[in-house]
């Protein structure tokens, strides 16, 4: 009995490791967003501060105040540039995510065509075997006639 072969064995090994690749860059990309979320929330507590020192200060003279405005608002930008970031990622992470998906959807495809690709070639090994056991039955229904 001959050896199953799935023809298309090549492209399905080459999409499961497309797969893994995959998977790991949707990892990366996600880890990428969390590590930019925390810088935001970092800047977020830090303007949460400054605008705790200020109220308790109280008093500023103009240059303080210059200052401090200034400060906030370079703390303010770096949120928004954040916020920038972590929208870009989001986008490239649902990109590769409907990439990982349609691969998935193609890895399936060949997978339920390679099983039955194998249920057919294991169905026409039994119809062989089928074929060789009747011929030897027949073939002792002959001798048997033949020896009577």
């Amino acid at each position: 009995m001959k050896k199953f072969k799935f023809n298309l064995q090549r492209i399905l090994t080459i999409k499961e490791k497309k797969e893994d690749l995959l998977k790991q860059e949707l990892q990366r990309l996600i880890y990428k967003q969390k590590q930019y979320v925390k810088v935001k929330e970092y800047y977020e507590e830090m303007l949460e501060e400054t605008y705790a020192d200020m109220r308790n200060k109280g008093s500023f003279t103009s240059e303080e105040h210059m200052l401090q405005e200034q400060y906030v608002f370079s703390i303010r930008n770096n949120i928004y540039s954040q916020d920038l970031m972590i929208k870009d990622y989001g986008l490239k992470i649902e990109a590769k995510r409907a990439e990982l998906f349609e691969n998935r959807k193609e890895v399936k495809t060949l997978e339920k065509l390679k099983e039955k690709e194998r249920e057919e070639y294991l169905y026409i090994q039994m119809q062989e075997e089928r074929k060789v056991m009747d011929e030897i039955a027949a073939q002792r229904v002959i001798r048997e006639s033949i020896n009577v």
